[in-house]
């Protein structure tokens, strides 16, 4: 049921003033007859008003939304269908859809007089250039009386959503998919031997202490496991870093937003590679299987809605991640400048025979040697790690490491 509130037109108002200027001029000159047009001339507004109170609206709105889910810059059908719950017709009503503003200009429209039942449906479009999930409704109205002297204002609270896709870059085209474009040109995230061959990996909370490789730890100095099980499915594992310091700039075109553009390119890339793809962000794991071809848009949609957060949240991602690894995976890590302790629980990742790759950004050029070093480190823990300076495309940003990963695996 809609919320009303009444207020006087310019009309009301002079009707009003006027009305209290007769009454005081016939009260102070004595003419009754004076007062009597004064005191009708002020109540007639008042008086309209009150009638409009008595007389409620009962109106539902529904919203179909085609599509529901859209890129950036794309067009979404959107129809508004209001329903006369009242056993009364309604006045003509004058209606604005309180749509976000990245959404455009707000739909408005004027709605005929609806018996009971009668729907009315109102079609509009919207259209985006910033990700997210942006809101439809509610429906504000506007109900004038017959004499123009009074306006109500209802909000209907029904309100829908329409969710916008961060941008997708085609990396297949940019002669940086050589390492990721056929079928069988990414192992199956195993060792070199083979995958029925035991490899190694360091020790992690939680493992069972009966896979310890007691040579390996021998050689190495430090606890090493058994990694036996091997997924039968090709996976990979994003990590994007979504702490609120790396996030600087506008929203539409800081390091944060390109980091969105990136992983969700990166995404479509390996989706298209037939790889089962695993998003890590805001501390929870989004996944899109390889024998799903609706998934992707899964990952997307948690990308359109992700936001920038503490650090700790970053710290849980990391610990998710490992978990989501396991025995084996690529990783592609889409970071900005990482403290010491950052870095390494970034680069335990690395699963023994699975690539991985890093992509750290220094887009707004302030933290230039730690992004530097934070590259470096990944690198002597048998990452693939480039720096992404200010300017740096994603299909540039993308050829920088898949290049490399192509000539190691040569």
């Amino acid at each position: 049921m809609p919320r009303l509130t009444d207020s006087l037109t310019l009309r009301g108002r002079c009707f009003l003033a006027a009305g209290s200027a007769l009454v005081v001029c016939g009260l102070v000159l004595g003419f009754r007859e004076i007062t009597r047009i004064g005191v009708l001339v002020g109540a007639l507004p008042l008086l309209v008003g009150l009638i409009g109170v008595r007389r409620g609206l009962h109106l539902r709105t529904e919203r179909t939304v085609i599509p529901g889910r859209v890129s950036i810059d794309q067009v979404s059908d959107v129809v508004l269908t209001v329903v006369n719950e009242d056993a009364r017709p309604t006045p003509i009503l004058m209606a604005e859809e309180q749509v976000d503003y990245a959404l455009g200009d707000r739909p408005r429209f004027v709605i005929p007089r609806l018996a009971h039942g009668e729907r009315q449906q109102l079609p509009y479009r919207v259209r985006s250039n910033v990700r997210g999930r942006h809101r439809l409704g509610p429906l504000a109205l506007r109900v004038k009386d017959p004499f123009d002297l009074s306006v109500r204002l209802a909000v209907v609270a029904d309100v829908g959503e329409v969710i916008v896709l961060p941008r997708v870059v085609d990396l297949a085209t940019a002669g940086a998919a050589a390492g990721v474009g056929a079928e069988g040109t990414i192992p199956h995230m195993v060792a070199l031997h083979g995958e029925d061959d035991v490899s190694v990996r360091e020790y992690r909370d939680g493992d069972d202490l009966r896979r310890i490789h007691w040579p390996a730890t021998a050689r190495s100095g430090e606890l090493m496991v058994r990694q036996e099980d091997r997924p039968s499915r090709r996976r990979a594992v994003i990590v994007l870093d979504d702490r609120d310091s790396t996030g600087s700039g506008p929203r539409s075109g800081g390091s944060f937003e390109w980091a969105i553009t990136m992983a969700a390119s990166v995404a479509a890339l390996l989706s298209r590679a037939n790889l089962s793809v695993h998003l890590v962000c805001g501390g929870v794991v989004t996944d899109a299987p390889s024998d799903d071809s609706f998934a992707l848009d899964n990952v997307l949609e948690a990308l359109a809605v992700a936001e920038l957060a503490p650090p700790d949240v970053f710290a849980h991602s990391l610990s998710v991640a490992a978990d989501r690894i396991g025995d084996g995976a690529m990783t592609v890590a889409v970071v900005g400048p990482l403290a010491e302790h950052e870095t390494i629980a970034l680069a335990r990742l690395h699963s023994g025979g699975s690539p991985a790759l890093a992509l750290v950004m220094d887009l707004a050029g302030a933290n230039s040697g730690l992004a530097a070093r934070t590259a470096d480190d990944l690198r002597t823990h048998g990452w693939t790690s480039a720096l992404v300076a200010n300017g740096t495309s994603v299909p540039d940003a993308w050829s920088s490491v898949a290049t490399s990963l192509t000539a190691v695996r040569r």
